[in-house]
């Protein structure tokens, strides 16, 4: 399923803390590694050391912490909605917003949010 959004429109899911490692490969194949801050069904938060363009698309994959006993990796296509330097967080904080989610993957996510929204 692919996503998309008005640029106008701003945040409209609720985001659900998940803090836990997770990589980001770009294009050229190169994987950095990243931590979760949030997640929500339009994109999630990360922090990362380095600064991308806004607009820069790439794939993320991290294991989803559901109640099951391993934890799905969950892969998605994002794009950088914004990024900002956060002393608090360490590093660059990333706003992204899924493009592309498969069929699995938009399972996993509204399960996670199920379990874990207020």
């Amino acid at each position: 399923m692919i996503f998309t959004q008005d640029k106008s429109e701003k945040r409209t899911h609720e985001r659900v803390t998940l803090r836990t490692q997770a990589t980001i490969l770009l294009s050229d194949r190169k994987a950095i590694k990243v931590r979760t801050l949030d997640i929500a069904l339009g994109g999630m938060a990360i922090v990362a050391d380095g600064n991308p363009n806004s607009g820069v698309v790439f794939n993320i994959q991290f294991m989803l912490p559901l109640h099951t006993d391993i934890p799905p990796l969950f892969e998605a296509k994002v794009r950088v909605a914004h990024s900002v330097l956060s002393g608090k967080e360490g590093g660059f904080k990333i706003g992204l917003q899924f493009i592309e989610l498969n069929d699995a993957a938009e399972s996993m996510l509204l399960q996670f949010l199920e379990q874990n929204s207020k």
